[in-house]
């Protein structure tokens, strides 16, 4: 029964260390300029992604064919 306190206290403690340091974090402004700026490029890139899916995969199996002189169907 000991180790499983330990384990439990130690979880415990390692919770609240990890809420404090997130709450301190969404309070600097710095931070969560970031974290938008990050999540907007990352929206812009997946939009991108999405968008020229069909042309990314030709050019990618146009590259493959003729890396390895095959036809890819």
């Amino acid at each position: 029964m000991k180790m499983l306190d330990k384990i439990c206290i130690n979880a415990m403690l390692r919770a609240n260390v990890a809420k404090d340091k997130l709450e301190s974090f969404l309070e600097e402004q710095d931070g969560v300029s970031n974290v938008v700026a990050t999540l907007l490029i990352l929206v812009i890139v997946v939009t991108l992604v999405t968008t020229f899916w069909g042309r990314l995969s030709e050019w990618a199996n146009g590259l493959m064919d003729t890396i390895f002189k095959t036809k890819i169907s």
